[in-house]
């Protein structure tokens, strides 16, 4: 018994030797882990969409840029030209030689409305002089009848005269063009008196009392009366002088305008006594407009109507109190508007 123990005694102290000739493992240092951060700026003052990307990021071995408008670059520090106006998410990652990265994301605003100032002046008889200023370098200019690209060029001057007739109105696009290829374009709503805002489709949630049996989205569906096309229609059958509908906006609006498109067809579907009425709550209502023996004379006839109204409301209802003669209701478009006062 005592050999044994004198033995696992040796045993022990032979192991106990032996790590300590094996010493501690050394420690590799390790790349320290990188950070993103940068910091940007406008080249020039006339050329808004040229930006210089300062990187602030540390411990990188490399860097990737993403300027969320599908294009990207590895420069540490590079300089980007947007091609348009918009919102953008600008996306620095920083990389060390591990494989350890960060991350850091601004947002970059370009606005055409805060580019350009669009100016009117009534010159009478049915005619609008529009031109604008900017601080942009601007290399080219577009004046187009109507908002899409294929829309026909009517002037490339500074300045155009428009010649409209009585209570319509005009869809121009300005587009403007600096010397490196960024655009800015602005959808200007006009009529005789200058520029109006249509808010019937902005930021608003839009409902009917009664909709067409196919449902809003049918051929004949409540969409089609805010579509911004006079060729469809809204249809409700056997409604009377009980159709009314309505804007919910997410933000108050001044509105004190609106125009009204008739059908294709049936004049006794037109309405002919109406009232507009603006909430605050959608609880108490005022009054702002109301018309009474009103009547379209022609098919797909667009009529305007003005009134008074300075208060900003979060609800606008408009209530067909009675129609011409029949039970159906039908209305190719509605745009409510605000004109300058």
């Amino acid at each position: 018994m005592k050999y044994a123990f004198i033995c696992l005694i040796i045993g022990l102290i032979s192991s106990s030797c032996k790590k300590e000739e094996q010493g501690v493992p050394e420690i590799v240092e390790k790349e320290p882990k990188p950070t993103a951060s940068f910091n940007y700026a406008l080249v020039s003052a006339n050329d808004p969409f040229t930006y210089k990307f300062d990187n602030k990021g540390t411990n990188f071995k490399e860097t990737r840029w993403a300027f969320g408008d599908d294009s990207t670059s590895s420069v540490v520090a590079p300089t980007h030209t947007f091609l348009k106006t918009g919102t953008f998410v600008v996306t620095m990652t920083a990389l060390n030689g591990e494989g350890y990265w960060a991350q850091r994301e601004e947002t970059i605003r370009i606005s055409a409305a805060n580019l350009i100032k669009v100016n009117t002046k009534s010159l009478g008889a049915g005619k609008l002089n529009l031109s604008f200023t900017t601080n942009m370098a601007v290399s080219k200019t577009e004046w187009r009848d109507g908002y899409k690209n294929t829309s026909a060029v009517i002037s490339t001057d500074k300045t155009i005269d428009l010649t409209f007739e009585p209570g319509t109105f005009k869809e121009i696009q300005l587009k403007v063009t600096t010397s490196k290829g960024s655009t800015a374009i602005l959808d200007l709503f006009v009529a005789e008196l200058g520029l109006i805002k249509d808010v019937t489709t902005f930021q608003n949630t839009f409902t009917v009392s009664h909709e067409n049996s196919g449902g809003p989205d049918a051929g004949e569906g409540s969409k089609k009366m805010i579509d911004g096309d006079i060729t469809t229609k809204l249809f409700v059958g056997g409604v009377g002088g009980n159709m009314s509908w309505q804007f919910l906006f997410d933000a108050p609006q001044i509105v004190n305008g609106y125009s009204m498109t008739s059908g294709n067809d049936s004049p006794d579907r037109d309405p002919k006594r109406w009232k507009v009425e603006g909430s605050l709550d959608g609880k108490t209502w005022v009054t702002v407009d109301e018309r009474s023996n009103e009547f379209f004379t022609e098919r797909r006839q667009s009529r305007t109507f003005r009134f008074t109204n300075k208060e900003v409301y979060n609800y606008y209802k408009f209530s067909m109190l009675e129609l011409n003669g029949g039970s159906n209701f039908q209305m190719s478009e509605v745009r409510i508007l605000e004109f300058p006062q």
